[in-house]
């Protein structure tokens, strides 16, 4: 299915880019035919992993299809740490032996990811120290953005302005020491984190033009905002995807301007964060991203 995805995908669009994740993509049977398959049709293709089970044969094939990219999420200097968040027991230390084996091939191969919350708020630096012992220069540095089972664990993982503020004041001053740079892959409202703050921090924003944005399909052939937004806009198997992106209805949901962003001069490049962290807590596209409340608290 998923196979048959693709081909109608590639058959209606150009895709100069495609990020394979989860859930856990590698627990999908005869992956590496996916990457082929891209692969033969032009697009780049990251492989966005946990990373317990990578094996050796399985980096050797992915080098010689021209992977561009592989993400671990590595979150936590501590063992026992990153084990408790993912809640698998050896999730660490197959992670780091993947790393390990990936960056022997091409350190400039992998990006280490770390998810920023409660529970490693403590671990910034040293954790920033073992990227730099993976001779990596460039990271992925994320908070935590509630949704699915996350919102179970809220309270637990979720941190207050403040806190929010000089977490990524520290990650910053150590990136700066290590001479590594971090991209922010989840939209967090400007009023909230200032990017010219943090200058080896690069910051992404959505755009809710759904012609000029990254989309997530699923392997059934379902198309989303993003693989936040739970949203369902349509299906490539039962209709074109120019059909399903160039609907009003679908565009008009989505360019909603929350209240608390109505005036700000900000607007055009904030777009008010991750709307779809707002879908999935008040299930509405029409508010602002749900940190700048829960953050106060």
């Amino acid at each position: 299915m998923a196979r048959r995805t693709l081909r109608r995908l590639l058959s209606e669009a150009r895709v100069g880019q495609l990020s394979l994740t989860g859930g856990e993509p590698t627990l999908l049977p005869r992956i590496h035919d996916i990457v082929l398959l891209a692969r033969a049709k032009g697009a780049n293709v990251a492989l966005l992993t946990n990373g317990t089970l990578l094996t050796e044969d399985d980096i050797a094939i992915y080098k010689d299809l021209g992977l561009a990219a592989i993400q671990i999420p590595i979150l936590s200097h501590r063992s026992e740490h990153h084990d408790h968040i993912t809640m698998l027991e050896g999730s660490w230390e197959r992670a780091m032996r993947s790393a390990k084996s990936i960056v022997t091939q091409n350190p400039k191969w992998l990006t280490p990811v770390f998810i920023l919350s409660r529970l490693n708020i403590d671990d910034i630096e040293p954790t920033l120290d073992l990227y730099a012992s993976l001779g990596v220069k460039q990271i992925m540095l994320n908070r935590f953005n509630i949704g699915g089972l996350g919102r179970k664990y809220a309270e637990e993982l979720n941190l207050s302005h403040e806190e929010l503020r000089d977490a990524f004041s520290r990650a910053n001053r150590k990136l700066v020491e290590l001479g590594m740079y971090a991209h922010n892959g989840v939209c967090t409202p400007m009023c909230l984190l200032n990017p010219k703050e943090y200058s080896n921090i690069s910051f992404s924003y959505c755009t809710t033009d759904l012609a000029m944005r990254p989309l997530t399909i699923n392997y059934r052939g379902d198309v989303r905002f993003c693989n936040h937004s739970p949203r369902v806009m349509g299906n490539i198997h039962q209709e074109p995807l120019t059909t399903i992106l160039q609907r009003e209805a679908e565009n008009k949901y989505f360019d909603t301007i929350p209240t608390p962003c109505d005036k700000c001069e900000l607007w055009e490049r904030c777009r008010g964060g991750c709307r779809a962290a707002s879908e999935q807590l008040y299930g509405t596209f029409d508010r602002v991203d749900p940190i700048l409340e829960i953050g106060k608290k």
